[in-house]
């Protein structure tokens, strides 16, 4: 998926952050910088050239990968126009090869598996065989440089997104561990739950009461897919009165994957889904052909006859569900999602005791092999029948998948949705070759359905290497402070003008992200950010959140509500277990002299200023280096107090490897509020020397009392 692009399309001297919907863009022009894209007034050139990058399996008449093939080897068309393969990858059996010649800053694409477990058409059995299965293809068959996300299907909730594509493979087994033992939510499934819920409230505020009347006509379509599935996710009601019937189960289904191939469409490369289920039942598809026959019509005993006709009817095929199958089966196909169908219902010749007719002739109707076969073989996948052995057939998509070449050409950039089909030949004889069908182009973020934009935040909040877009890496700042005598986690990120007149332009949103490492849970916070009606400034996003002691992950997104630009920042901290002491000291925050930055908070009150109890009309968080030097440095401190009218001797000193220098203090101003004492200092360094250094302050009672000391870090350019 993509960013919107602006009224133009411009360079910004990187990859674009719309690189990723198949592959990266060429710049023409030089000497930008990430953070100057979309400046007003700057001189850019536009990006014309995009280099679209497909992924090849090429096997020969005895099913194993072809090992030894080069780029000229390859013969690639772009709807029917040949193109010359200007960047090559070799994947074969482990390997990870490029051509010669090929910049290593260039994008590599890499196998991207989804593990998708369907609750609704599995038995018990089938389900703690299907984790059983999982587990072990995590241990043994995924690479470290996998990405791998976990999905489900059930009747209550619909789709729910566990963990997007990410390579932390050790919280992918965690969360399926889990399947059917405890409750286990993943870092993507707490995000898409806040999402929804704050999408849903927003969708009651601005439903009118005909809108309300309308709504159940809507269920079909994407934004209705979207409703629905967020409701259902949050423990509410789809639709009232409707029935939650076998039948309905068996279009939700097939619903589900054609929005989610929708909004795979724009993730570069294969993302093979690897199914556990059982299928639904032929009968819904295809009709039940054995064992009827046509209404007799005998008007002599209608309620004979109207029970042969209501047989007959029912032994039909769907309608709905055979359309939003075929559906499902295209978008699939044209997203380049595989499915490689792992049948999980009762192994052929076994019968359960309890239903003895399932194991009739006309039982082939009712199963769903038939549906798990069509959803592989239209998809380019492969259907593994119904066994106790889950490993082998695992064992042969971790071959499938493994082995494959990745081909780049350059295409002229274009932001119109337009579906470009691919065909890959290779001239060596005897040579099968399986590729993507083709692609999508971009198209600007105001045309993204709610479920493309849920999954392009949830890509771009939690992927290492995000697919939908490049986002601004943005220096963040987090560290623990004592608020009401209460740990707290403080996070702000620093947004430079040029940044902020992009990423959050007329409207914008701020997110936190907090994953507790010891226990396993997200904590995920927002507000809305709006630029100053006098035009754009630097700003600084802050989030202030009460938290146990222990150690967290932390990240905070920005993006544009408008165009999907983003721009984020990430860090890691430990809250200690706060010690008696009669002077407590939170980090100090270096502070720069500013006067044109912009503190944001949820409220007033959860401001970097307001906490830390500086003017921000005269300064704001240093989030940049130090030059060398002598330089003279601004800290505010905040220090909560036993007794309000202790006296403190503050000193500080500088740690740089194993030397420790002593830093003048000028106190600047202090002010108190009950036991909380803020001071605005300045220090005086000497001569700083480039590096890692290490700020300690401490605070001592002049009368001789006990004290305490802090620190914080710094680099010095």
């Amino acid at each position: 998926m993509k960013s919107t692009p602006r009224a133009t399309r411009r360079a910004w001297g990187c990859v674009s952050a719309g690189a990723a919907a198949l592959g990266f863009v060429l710049l023409c022009s030089s000497g930008g910088r990430a953070g100057d894209r979309g400046i007003p007034g700057q001189t850019r050139e536009e990006v014309t050239v995009t280099v679209k990058l497909v992924q090849a399996y090429v096997t020969a008449k005895d099913g194993k990968p072809v090992t030894d093939l080069t780029a000229a080897d390859f013969e690639v068309t772009d709807n029917g126009k040949s193109m010359p393969v200007t960047h090559f990858e070799n994947h074969i059996l482990g390997g990870d090869d490029v051509a010669p010649g090929v910049p290593v800053e260039g994008p590599r694409l890499g196998r991207k598996l989804f593990l998708f477990f369907d609750f609704a058409f599995i038995d018990p059995r089938g389900s703690r065989k299907a984790r059983e299965a999982a587990l072990h293809f995590i241990d043994s068959a995924v690479k470290p440089s996998d990405e791998v996300g976990v999905m489900s299907y059930s009747p209550m909730r619909g789709l729910t997104i566990h963990e997007y594509l990410t390579t932390d493979h050790a919280q992918i087994r965690r969360i399926i561990d889990a399947f059917g033992l405890r409750a286990a939510t993943g870092r993507a499934e707490s995000l898409t739950n806040f999402l929804y819920a704050d999408e849903l409230r927003h969708m009651q505020d601005d439903m009118t009461a005909g809108q309300q009347a309308g709504q159940a006509s809507n269920a079909g379509t994407a934004e209705g897919f979207f409703a629905n599935l967020a409701k259902a996710q949050l423990g509410g009601v789809v639709d009232e009165g409707r029935r939650q019937g076998y039948v309905d189960q068996a279009r939700q289904f097939a619903q589900t994957f054609a929005n989610l191939a929708r909004a795979l469409r724009y993730v570069p490369g294969w993302k093979n889904i690897i199914l556990f289920s059982s299928g639904f039942s032929r009968a819904l598809i295809t009709g039940q052909g054995s064992g009827l026959s046509v209404p007799s019509m005998n008007a002599r005993d209608p309620e004979a006859m109207m029970a042969e006709m209501n047989a007959y009817d029912n032994a039909q095929s769907n309608s709905g569900v055979r359309t939003e199958f075929a559906t499902a089966l295209k978008e699939l196909k044209t997203s380049n999602s595989p499915i490689y169908s792992i049948d999980c219902s009762l192994p052929l010749g076994e019968m359960d005791i309890n239903n003895p007719l399932a194991s009739s002739v006309g039982s082939r109707e009712l199963s769903g092999k038939d549906s798990l076969i069509q959803l592989a073989g239209e998809t380019g996948g492969k259907y593994f029948s119904n066994s106790m052995d889950y490993r082998n057939a695992l064992a042969t998509v971790e071959d499938i998948t493994s082995a494959y070449y990745v081909l780049g050409y350059s295409v002229p950039a274009a932001w119109d949705g337009a579906f470009h089909k691919i065909k890959v030949k290779v001239a060596r004889p005897g040579c099968k070759v399986s590729s993507q069908n083709g692609y999508y182009n971009p198209k600007p973020f105001r045309e993204y359905t709610k479920f493309e934009k849920l999954l392009q935040m949830t890509d771009l909040a939690l992927n290492d290497n995000p697919q939908s877009q490049l986002p601004v890496e943005a220096p963040m700042g987090v560290m623990p402070v004592m608020v009401g005598g209460w740990p707290h986690v403080v996070a702000f990120v620093g947004l430079s003008k040029e940044v902020a007149a992009s990423v959050i332009g007329t409207r914008a949103n701020a997110f936190l992200l907090l994953y507790d490492e010891d226990q396993g849970r997200s904590n995920i916070k927002s507000f809305n950010l709006k630029q100053p009606a006098d035009g754009p400034k630097a700003c600084f996003p802050t989030f202030m959140v009460p938290l146990n002691p222990g150690r967290y992950s932390c990240r905070i997104i920005v993006q544009n509500a408008e165009t999907g630009l983003g721009a984020r920042g990430s860090a890691s901290l430990v809250i200690p277990k706060a010690a008696a002491s009669s002077v407590w000291l939170d980090p100090p925050l270096l502070l720069e002299v500013d006067t044109g930055g912009l503190d944001l908070g949820a409220a007033p009150e959860a401001t970097l200023s307001a906490l830390f109890g500086y003017d921000p009309g005269k300064y704001a968080p240093l989030v940049g280096g130090l030059a060398a030097g002598p330089q003279r440095v601004c800290v505010a401190l905040r220090s909560t107090l036993g007794a309000p009218d202790l006296e403190l001797v503050i000193t500080a000193s500088d740690l740089q490897a194993a030397d420790r220098t002593d830093v003048p203090v000028t106190v600047l101003d202090m002010r108190q509020t009950k036991s909380l004492r803020s001071y605005l200092l300045e220090l005086s360094f000497a001569n700083l020397k480039p590096g890692f250094h290490t700020l300690a302050i401490v605070a001592k009672d002049k009368m001789g009392g006990p004290g305490n000391e802090t620190t914080t870090t710094f680099t010095v350019k």
